[in-house]
């Protein structure tokens, strides 16, 4: 049954992105000398995800610290990596922020389209001159007031453990003096593990999103390599006061 019903899923998702993508396309022209910083794209494309969110049999979705992205501020997000699912359970922040995505999902039929539409900055990996441009781009979204997301991790974990952090997040923050907020997502990856299309399980699973406290780059020194450890020792504290939790309601 779990296969049948993630079969469904995938096939609505992929038929339904070519309509929000029609749907849009005029909006989107219509506003574009007006919306500089693509604030309609990036409404638009949460309300996308939370319409999969809400339609979805699999997870629930419950964020706490929504408040500590403020308004009108922007920030470096960070977040841990486990699942694809990651993506909608992010857009359930409700702030706007661009994406860093791998280059190759921009040419995706109508889902590469909406994110060129929404200015996300791609990235090629292992690609130094790709590297420079999406910072140099990630400079200028922060500078226009727009937030920027990323995975440090650079590509999903496949254990609880996160993988090392990659340091293109935390040199931006220090660069640019602007503050990296840590998201951590948990339960994603009961829902939809890590190479699979397949949803594990069919009964509702609630998926976390903790927003953590800002952290100044001057807490670090404004060094990378430093911020980037004061981060990931505040994500695995996170993570591993939520285990905890889990594993107490679990006995209950």
């Amino acid at each position: 049954m779990r296969v049948v019903l993630s079969a469904l899923f995938w096939l609505y998702l992929a038929v339904s992105l070519a309509l929000w993508w029609f749907a849009v396309v005029i909006p989107w022209l219509v506003l574009l000398p007006f919306d500089r910083r693509r604030v309609f794209s990036q409404w638009y494309a949460y309300t996308w995800a939370r319409h999969y969110n809400w339609l979805s049999p699999f997870w629930h979705i419950d964020v706490h610290g929504r408040d500590k992205v403020r308004r009108g501020r922007a920030y470096v997000l960070v977040a841990n990596h486990r699942s694809l699912g990651d993506i909608f359970v992010l857009f359930a922040l409700r702030k706007h922020f661009k994406w860093v995505s791998k280059a190759s999902v921009f040419k995706v039929p109508f889902l590469g389209w909406m994110m060129w539409m929404a200015n996300y900055i791609g990235l090629v990996r292992n690609d130094t001159a790709s590297r420079r441009t999406m910072m140099d781009e990630c400079r200028r979204q922060l500078d226009e007031g727009s937030s920027i997301m990323m995975f440090p991790e650079g590509t999903r974990s496949k254990t609880a453990s996160m993988r090392p952090f990659k340091l293109g997040a935390f040199r931006l923050a220090c660069d640019t003096g602007v503050p990296v907020i840590p998201l951590v997502v948990v339960g994603s990856s009961d829902v939809l593990p890590r190479d699979t299309w397949v949803f594990d399980r069919i009964n509702l699973h609630h998926v976390q999103l903790f927003v953590l406290d800002p952290v100044d780059p001057a807490a670090a020194d404004r060094d990378p390599a430093k911020l980037a450890e004061l981060v990931r020792t505040r994500m695995e504290a996170q993570l591993a006061a939520a285990a905890e939790d889990h594993a107490h309601v679990a006995t209950l």
